[in-house]
């Protein structure tokens, strides 16, 4: 069986830890990022690409909503969908979160069979450009001493053995507005990592290769 090790949102942060390891049974001849240099494959530092590689890479679309119960659980809800997976004809997508609870699939392009096996996914027969979207709770938001927070994601990533390949992590994130003020994201928007803040709304879009976490902080609304 193919693992995916997830974290977030491993192949699905959610390796969630976020972490997304992908191995693929079986490639097509075309799968340009398998048949990549040796010399020239990342080994899991983190680099963010300086323009977008091709549409078809896989990518994770996840979407994190901060409730005022939160604030004293801990605990967020979590939609993630996964786009352009790799074809295999079994696959196991594993969450590593801490604490996660209510997992389920809530939509499938492409995929024959999909079924929640304890903290994952079991997937059969899944076509290339395959997607797949999945919801839970999870305990990832975290008081400080200094009475703010932080939402901690990751890692993500894309590993075929011992190569990390190109990944593209979308995270949207709604919090309490009334409650919470963003305050800081880490790593820092640059290029290649681009983050969009609102009114009780932050969200990040991020193309790279290695391994991706973040923290995410707030600070207590006097």
């Amino acid at each position: 069986m193919t693992l995916l090790n997830i974290p977030l949102i491993s192949i699905l942060a959610f390796c969630l830890a976020l972490g997304v390891p992908v191995y693929a049974s079986s490639l097509d001849p075309d799968e340009a990022w398998f048949e990549a240099d040796e010399a020239v494959v990342n080994t899991g530092d983190l680099h963010f690409l300086p323009r977008p590689v091709d549409s078809s890479v896989l990518h994770s679309l996840s979407r994190i909503e901060i409730s005022p119960e939160s604030l004293g659980s801990g605990w967020v809800s979590l939609r993630q969908c996964y786009y352009n997976l790799d074809r295999v004809p079994r696959v196991e997508v594993v969450y590593n979160y801490n604490e996660m609870r209510d997992l389920a699939v809530i939509g499938t392009r492409g995929i024959g069979k999909a079924e929640v096996k304890g903290q994952g996914v079991e997937l059969e027969d899944v076509s290339k450009k395959a997607s797949i979207c999945v919801a839970a709770r999870i305990r990832n938001f975290y008081a400080q001493p200094d009475g703010g927070y932080v939402l901690k994601n990751g890692p993500y990533m894309r590993r075929f053995l011992d190569g990390y390949f190109p990944f593209r992590v979308s995270l949207e994130v709604i919090y309490p507005q009334e409650l919470l003020r963003f305050d800081s994201i880490a790593p820092a928007a640059q290029q290649g990592f681009s983050v969009e803040t609102g009114s009780g709304r932050l969200a990040f879009d991020a193309w790279f290769e290695g391994r991706l976490e973040t923290r995410i902080g707030f600070t207590a609304v006097d």
